[in-house]
């Protein structure tokens, strides 16, 4: 009677695990077509607003918080929103805007417009992002419930014929218990790992299309840049048709509704901890300086995608080759992916590298802003790009309860939206009262001035040898 229970338990959590796996194939299909259709346009519409708009440096820093700035806010309310409704549904309006996000940049006039429909686009940034990355986190827990429930039936067979042969009772007992705690132990550590994979791959379809889009953007600019942003906007209809999928597999019977309901049976099912009660600022409680460094990172990123596309076009690289060269930063992106799980065995260490890649890169684009330099500081921040997001996302919601994933990510994001906001207008700024390499050198300092620290702490708690 047990064995039938089991049986069938398991052959249920087998087929969910299953059904997750298609979702996750769609989600990846979402990432490679919105990929796609932003790598595209996103490395040309600094030079857009520079050539067309006459743009100054701090306008053009301007348009890029304008951009950002959204998603310092809206993630945590998207986050709360994905803990109430289907996260579907939310993806869905996610690429639904950033489609018309798209095709309106062919509206702009002038700076202001340009900022507005950046704005808007940052709101579809915020919609599509968490929820995909929750529908990933709960997956993972579902996988992670699965392989639990088969060792815990294992152990419960182990012990019902040590129980009817009735030898060596004691011994196999202690035996057994020994070999739980174990594999408990190694679960914890594969269920982060395969988090981190889950999460690479994601990203890794979001960089190969962002590695694709720009060969496709420099090969349309002589078309103009009407067509260029509608040609654009009609990369994301895979996207949309794919989180059209996703909602409906929701609302069919057997197939998970990603809402709160699903993730309330599932703690009951043991795949949340038991500290349920813990609130998110608790949970953040201790993580301040990890923040910061996340905070260092996204603002590098900003700063690469807003500001250092007409940083290099004022140095004599053309539109073509900054296609190339984020073509060859996509590259980096992706074989960083592909090799992710070395370094999420050591995850602070794997941060400090990442940090100490950006900060000099930073220090390369100031020193010598030529395309040979570029290449290789771009190939630096992909490198270091691709570290720092599937590592941090898994280690600040590794012991979040399944019914506050989505906050959780919606806090990550804010915090990944404050550096985005803050990077492009701080660094026009100073490009325009200083010089227009001026950003990178203090990009440069504010590193090495946060990477000793966070080595400090990490050294005193005992945590940067540590394996995940």
């Amino acid at each position: 009677m047990g064995y039938d229970r089991y049986d069938g338990k398991k052959k249920g959590e087998e087929g969910r695990r299953g059904k997750y796996s298609i979702t996750l194939l769609l989600l990846y299909i979402c990432a490679l077509s919105m990929g796609i259709a932003y790598g595209a346009h996103v490395p040309l519409v600094p030079v857009f607003a520079r050539e067309v708009l006459d743009a100054t440096y701090t306008e053009v820093g301007m348009i890029g918080m304008a951009n950002y700035i959204p998603y310092a806010f809206f993630p945590f309310m998207v986050g709360l929103l994905l803990d109430r409704i289907n996260k579907g549904s939310i993806l869905l309006s996610g690429v639904g805007m950033a489609l018309a996000s798209i095709a309106m940049l062919s509206l702009a006039r002038s700076v202001v417009d340009l900022a507005l429909i950046r704005a808007f686009s940052g709101i579809a940034h915020a919609f599509f992002w968490p929820s995909a990355e929750a529908i990933i986190s709960m997956s993972m827990r579902v996988d992670r419930y699965s392989k639990d429930l088969e060792r815990d039936g294992s152990y419960s067979s182990s012990s019902n014929s040590s129980s009817s042969g009735g030898r060596d009772k004691g011994s196999s007992n202690s035996s057994n218990s020994n070999s739980n705690s174990g594999s408990g132990s190694s679960s914890s550590n594969g269920s982060s790992l395969s988090s981190v994979r889950s999460i690479s791959r994601f990203t890794m379809a979001w960089v190969s299309g962002y590695m694709i889009g720009p060969l496709i953007g420099s090969s349309l600019f002589h078309l103009g840049y009407l067509q260029l942003f509608i040609y654009s906007s009609t990369m994301i209809i895979p996207a949309l048709v794919c989180s059209i999928i996703i909602i409906l597999l929701s609302m069919k019977k057997g197939y998970p509704d990603y809402s709160i309901k699903n993730g309330q049976e599932e703690e009951k099912g043991r795949i949340g901890i038991s500290k349920a009660h813990l609130t998110l600022m608790s949970l953040v409680k201790g993580r301040i300086m990890l923040i910061a460094m996340i905070m260092y990172y996204s603002a590098s990123f900003a700063i690469l995608l807003s500001i250092v596309p007409s940083y290099m076009k004022d140095n004599g690289v053309d539109e073509q080759l900054i296609g190339i060269l984020f073509f060859i930063f996509g590259i980096a992106r992706l074989l960083t992916l592909l090799s992710i799980q070395l370094f999420a065995r050591y995850e602070h260490i794997s941060i400090l590298i990442a940090s100490s890649a950006i900060a000099s890169s930073m220090l390369i684009m100031h020193t010598a802003p030529t395309p040979p330099s570029f290449g290789v500081a771009l190939l630096a921040l992909g490198f270091a790009f691709s570290i720092y997001f599937p590592i941090t996302l898994t280690m600040l919601t590794r012991y979040v309860p399944i019914t506050m994933i989505g906050s959780m990510v919606g806090l990550y994001e804010t915090v990944f939206g404050i550096g985005w906001a803050l990077g492009p207008i701080a660094s026009g700024v100073v490009a325009d009262a200083f010089s227009i390499d001026a950003p990178y050198l203090a990009m440069f300092f504010v590193g090495i001035v946060i990477i000793p620290l966070y080595t400090i702490l990490r050294l005193k708690d005992g945590t940067i040898t540590k394996q995940a």
